[in-house]
């Protein structure tokens, strides 16, 4: 059997974070796929260029209607949406408390209650299986199906945290990826996995804006109308109001609604398959209950 080598090889980045965990749910973890070419345009460069030097934040957790943090959002957000049509972007919802009442039958040590330094010590395997399982399923969706005459190369970049070093995920998933790859016949492989410190990589930042803002759709909580933000800081919302006008207002750029309604998006409950589901539904309940504002 011969084997004809694929027309042309693509360059892409694989940008990668995580929001929302323990209670603060919905519990995320979302992968951004940018082609290298659209990734090094001189609008994107210049974001990263003023990100870097800190002329640039993008936090959307302290977003609270500060107004310099609002425009540099919206100007991200803008830029963004001329290369979203090119990119791809995948989100897994996962709910890991069936996960970790099957572990606790293992009965092993990291199972258990453990004091934090010892906690910190032990391995514990239903958070590794999350770390390592769920981020690989978001780029395995992401680089395959690109059809016989292309072969893939990729970067992985993703925020520096404790538990990501001490799970070794960069080089879990760069193996684990590769040899899935082989294993299935798959046409990508995996040339980095890296960590970034936050406030590096502009496609990181984007990620994280990007989960800030599909689990403020998901959630899609009642907000009291006409009070003033006075009254929304007493009743402790005006976060959430302000976060919820932005998310309006940034839905109203036509190519960054294509581009969130069109997001790959699964759910995973502790069982055997990801469940995929339509996030236009959690778009359409998010609009229509603020209508008005898109009349």
């Amino acid at each position: 059997m011969s084997l004809s080598p694929p027309l042309k090889t693509e360059l892409m980045n694989i940008f990668f974070d995580e929001s929302g965990q323990d209670s603060d749910k919905p519990s995320t973890m979302g992968g951004l796929l940018i082609p290298s070419s659209v990734y090094k345009t001189a609008e994107m460069m210049e974001l990263n260029r003023r990100l870097e030097s800190r002329e640039l934040k993008l936090h959307w957790t302290e977003y609270t209607g500060h107004s310099g943090l609002k425009d540099n959002i919206i100007e991200a957000i803008i830029i963004f949406s001329k290369i979203a049509r090119f990119t791809r972007m995948n989100v897994i919802n996962y709910n890991r408390s069936t996960l970790d009442w099957r572990y606790k039958l293992s009965g092993d040590p990291a199972s258990g209650k453990l004091e934090k330094r010892e906690r910190q010590r032990q391995l514990n395997y239903a958070t590794l299986m999350v770390y390592t399982k769920i981020p690989e399923r978001i780029f395995y969706g992401l680089l395959r199906n690109f059809g016989k005459d292309v072969y893939i190369k990729t970067d992985i970049y993703i925020e520096k945290e404790g538990k990501y070093e001490k799970y070794d995920l960069e080089k879990r998933l760069r193996e684990n990826l590769n040899t899935q790859s082989l294993y299935r016949a798959e046409q990508f492989w995996v040339t980095d996995c890296q960590m970034v410190s936050k406030g590096e990589m502009i496609g990181v930042e984007l990620v994280d804006l990007l989960l800030g803002i599909i689990r403020l759709i998901i959630n899609n909580k009642p907000i009291p109308p006409g009070l003033s933000l006075e009254e929304y800081s007493t009743l402790k919302i005006k976060g959430l109001y302000m976060k919820t006008k932005l998310v309006i207002e940034l839905l109203k750029i036509p190519s960054f609604y294509n581009f969130i309604s069109g997001i790959k998006y699964f759910e995973w409950d502790s069982h055997k398959e990801l469940a995929e589901v339509t996030f236009k539904d959690y778009l359409d309940l998010f609009m229509a209950n603020h209508y008005r504002e898109f009349l």
